[in-house]
């Protein structure tokens, strides 16, 4: 990024970390970065400030070596103190406005997501000036067990209404993302897709290949 006044590049595969799913987790994002990710959204709900803290900067050191992107989930100060490329925000976080102002010191002005479960929360996200929103579930996921799946049609009749960039999230994992991309999603989000498995590079690696079979 080299203090670059360019917002960098949108996501069409954020890669979403989670220590609970891969306890190795610098190993396995330094090999999905190798595998072809360059987006990256740390997001450790469980962790306090400081070591929140050092682990963004030890995830910077590792996307800014792969020429990709970090962004942090939710917490704003610390997207600021690591210079990251940008923020996701959780459905219930800081509001959208709010955050866009914040992160007008980043190069361009940051990249900003929010997670959203409704067209017109993500509408209202997008107006306020969120760059995409991520709309979840689409798939039943591990993540949130008791959160029944929207399901491909309803999915892709609540994007045709969104008028932005929309990644979608939940159970995206390779046999299914040609199925995610066919609903009209601008991309996919996913941790257990790369971060569960034996190979995150190879992993990485097809599922880039999928989602470069189509183009939006």
């Amino acid at each position: 990024m080299g203090g670059s006044t360019l917002k960098p590049p949108l996501p069409r595969l954020l890669l979403i970390t989670d220590r609970t799913v891969c306890p190795e987790l610098p190993q396995a994002v330094a090999a999905a970065l190798e595998g072809g990710v360059r987006h990256l959204l740390l997001r450790e709900k469980a962790l306090a400030p400081t070591p929140f803290k050092q682990l963004a900067h030890q995830m910077l050191a590792l996307t800014a070596a792969h020429g990709a992107h970090l962004l942090i989930h939710d917490r704003l100060d610390i997207a600021l103190a690591v210079g990251a490329a940008g923020l996701h925000l959780s459905a219930n976080g800081i509001p959208t406005a709010e955050a866009r102002q914040g992160l007008a010191s980043l190069p361009g002005g940051g990249v900003l997501g929010r997670s959203c479960h409704s067209v017109e929360a993500a509408c209202a996200a997008l107006q306020a000036g969120a760059d995409f929103v991520t709309l979840s579930p689409l798939f039943p996921t591990r993540s949130h067990p008791g959160m029944p799946a929207l399901g491909s049609a309803a999915f892709a009749s609540m994007r045709a209404r969104i008028p932005g960039a929309v990644l979608a999230l939940g159970g995206i994992q390779l046999d299914n993302v040609a199925a995610a991309l066919a609903t009209g999603a601008t991309g996919v989000a996913l941790i257990r897709g790369i971060l569960d498995r034996a190979d995150p590079r190879q992993a990485a690696v097809d599922l880039l290949a999928k989602l470069n079979e189509y183009r939006v």
